[in-house]
């Protein structure tokens, strides 16, 4: 069975969408479609520029990138299997509202301190997402587990350091939503040590 991780939620509570632990996510996936599928053009375009300006950023390209049917409250889930990345889903009832209701999901986050501040929205759901498909801490091949260890000690390092600014209190979940926020963040939002320093783990074990 695939081991998932994802970012709950297509509706904004107060925290910003996303559940404690998300990485740990256990619920279904079904119906797979295209991102063509995705009905509203302008949020289609934003999915396609999030893709390739990770890719641009991370050196990282994610092919396996589709919309499906997930559970309520589920933004997006990442599927890995064997130990490797298997694929990336978009919650098909969230991407097919319009580009103000995906906005919002990441907009009531940023204002509550849940999520690490981005100036690309709804490029950050999908690159929270990219970013668990490039390192989480449910694979195993060989690549992985050696930056694992790299990856880790950052965590140590981020956790006991005080005087880090700009992270939402999400990335302090595990070692795994860490990476995904920091990764979203080096993407699109501020450059620090720890955003420098994850790129350059990606690189050196090109993950």
């Amino acid at each position: 069975m695939a081991k998932t991780s994802g970012s709950n939620s297509n509706r904004p509570p107060s925290t910003g969408g996303l559940k404690g632990g998300d990485a740990n996510y256990k619920g279904g996936v079904g119906k797979l479609e295209s991102l063509v599928k995705i009905k509203d053009p302008q949020v289609y375009k934003s999915v396609k520029q999030s893709i390739s300006r990770y890719h641009s950023v991370m050196g990282v390209r994610q092919r396996e990138v589709k919309i499906g049917d997930l559970p309520n409250g589920v933004g997006g889930v990442h599927l890995t299997q064997g130990g490797q990345s298997k694929l990336v889903v978009l919650n098909k009832g969230l991407f097919n509202t319009n580009t103000n209701q995906v906005t919002s999901w990441a907009n009531t986050g940023y204002k509550s301190g849940h999520l690490t501040k981005t100036n690309k929205p709804i490029s950050h759901i999908v690159t929270h997402e990219l970013s668990h498909a490039t390192w989480n801490q449910h694979m195993t091949n060989p690549k992985a587990t050696a930056a694992g260890k790299e990856i880790k000690s950052l965590y140590t390092a981020w956790s006991k350091d005080k005087k880090k600014s700009g992270y939402g209190s999400y990335a302090k979940t595990n070692v795994s939503e860490f990476f995904a926020e920091a990764t979203t963040k080096a993407v699109h939002g501020k450059a620090d040590k720890y955003t420098r320093r994850i790129k350059q783990i990606v690189k050196k074990y090109e993950l």
